[in-house]
């Protein structure tokens, strides 16, 4: 990787956090059996009848991914920071923001992902509509990245600390009522034949703003972390 090939740098990054994460499977399968299980015991707790558990599908979906990944942002930066990593990115002569930017991609990719393939399956157990899940997936595709990104930077405000997950809850929970309430208002909308675009725009504008800003925002809170 020489200086100023700024995609070979990129690609690197994003192929060791993709390594590192297929050899350690089991932390990623996590998530996905948390989702199952709770997907699961939902008809369970609440009971079988079919009309009622299409009308909370779509809620308990999009809070199920969110809770799940909530799971897996606990660890993001912690091995970087502990076994020397990040001090490397940031003396690379390449921005730290792309960077930081590619191993929020990776946590995306091994965490969001496979949360959206399962989300069909999910959705079906509860009864929900299957004219509507497309737009239910399009929906995760949107708000998980933006999820992500907004997780990033808080573990990069907490500095990558550990046990941190509680801290880490309490500041992004918050900032995640306004995607799961545009996201679930987008599903609801299709699945009553109304028009779901204008939530699923505002959705898309949010994770427009974030993939632009989020990165710069990690990289500056990780400096700031790193140097205290």
């Amino acid at each position: 990787m020489t200086p100023g090939h700024l995609g070979a740098a990129c690609a690197a990054v994003l192929r060791r956090d993709l390594l590192l994460a297929w050899r350690r499977r089991g932390d990623v399968a996590m998530p996905v059996l948390y989702a199952l299980i709770v997907g699961t015991l939902f008809p369970f707790a609440i009971g079988p009848e079919p009309a009622l558990l299409a009308r909370i599908a779509a809620g308990v979906v999009l809070v199920t991914v969110l809770l799940s990944i909530l799971l897996s942002l606990d660890g993001l930066f912690r091995a970087d920071i502990e076994d020397g990593s990040m001090e490397q990115l940031m003396l690379a002569p390449q921005p730290l923001a792309m960077l930081v930017g590619m191993k929020m991609l990776a946590h995306w990719i091994t965490a969001a992902l496979p949360l959206i393939v399962v989300a069909p399956v999910l959705a079906s157990m509860l009864h929900f509509p299957a004219t509507a899940i497309p737009v239910l997936i399009l929906a995760l595709a949107l708000a998980t990245p933006l999820l992500s990104v907004l997780g990033a930077v808080l573990v990069a405000l907490a500095g990558g600390a550990r046990r941190s997950g509680m801290l880490l809850a309490l500041m992004l929970l918050p900032l995640c009522v306004p995607v799961v309430i545009f996201a679930a208002g987008a599903v609801s909308a299709a699945q009553q034949g109304l028009p779901w675009a204008a939530p699923m725009a505002w959705l898309g504008a949010g994770l427009a703003l974030a993939v632009v800003l989020g990165p710069l925002a990690c990289a500056a809170a990780l400096r700031i972390a790193m140097d205290s």
